[in-house]
């Protein structure tokens, strides 16, 4: 994840030199208005990550997302009134900003290990109510586990939402943030102990994550077209052309964690 996080960094540097760490939706699509509790985290007017309100005033997003912030803001190279998030599905760059009250990172975030549990979960306190969105609905401890059992996850499509950079052909066409909302499905590939890992190899009929989505989330979609938030963008390959990893929310880490910010 290290080596992903300063990847991102040497991207967003071309743009803004104080913000880093993300990743964005690849061969995708605009998600018009089917993801409205999806917004964009942005410092100064430039995309950071992404994320999904679970709660009128609580806004998921990744650990290294808001241990970045932190980090910035501790070492006073950042405000936290230059923090902002909208939910704006076509320029959350610029309309529907919100302002936020408080970052919360997991206390057991460790970047350090990315191959077992890195706690890659954080939040962030709108100041602001979100009162016309309906928050998106966590899976329960062991979600992923149960589908799992059931062999329900094999050829599964997860739809995956998120702000940020887009590639549209070549690898290295990497288009910067326009501050749009886009939507993908990615294949299932493997589950984890703390992470499920999806394809996005576009040449299997694939598309995913990339430079600009961090935090953003992955669903399962039920036989009523409903969905469910699985997962957190996490990290993925350095082309992001072959997989992306996304820390399990129906873990007791995560849903701890969570519980302790509700409560």
């Amino acid at each position: 994840m290290k080596k992903y996080l300063l990847m991102a960094f040497a991207f967003f540097a071309i743009f803004i030199a104080s913000v880093a760490p993300a990743a964005a939706i690849v061969y995708g699509e605009p998600d018009g208005n089917d993801h409205p509790n999806v917004g964009m985290i942005s410092v100064n007017s430039q995309g950071l990550c992404s994320g999904t309100l679970i709660a009128p005033t609580v806004f998921l997003t990744a650990g290294h997302c808001t241990d970045f912030l932190e980090e910035k803001i501790s070492n006073n190279e950042l405000s936290i009134g230059q923090v902002k998030v909208s939910f704006h599905k076509d320029d959350a760059l610029h309309k529907g900003l919100i302002d936020v009250k408080e970052i919360i990172t997991h206390p057991d975030y460790d970047d350090a290990k990315p191959a077992s549990n890195p706690r890659d979960v954080g939040i962030l306190i709108l100041k602001k109510a979100q009162k016309k969105i309906d928050p998106a609905t966590l899976a329960s401890e062991g979600f992923l586990d149960g589908l799992y059992a059931a062999d329900q996850l094999k050829g599964a499509k997860f739809p995956v939402v998120g702000y940020g950079a887009t590639r549209v052909s070549s690898p290295t066409q990497i288009i910067p943030s326009d501050g749009q909302r886009r939507k993908a499905l990615s294949e299932y590939q493997s589950l984890h102990d703390s992470r499920i890992i999806l394809k996005q190899n576009q040449a299997t009929d694939n598309s995913g994550t990339c430079f600009g989505d961090s935090g953003g989330p992955a669903f399962w979609q039920t036989e009523d077209g409903s969905e469910i938030l699985i997962g957190i963008t996490s990290s993925g390959d350095s082309a992001c052309a072959a997989q992306g990893v996304y820390y399990r929310v129906d873990i007791s880490d995560t849903l701890s964690f969570i519980a302790s910010v509700l409560d």
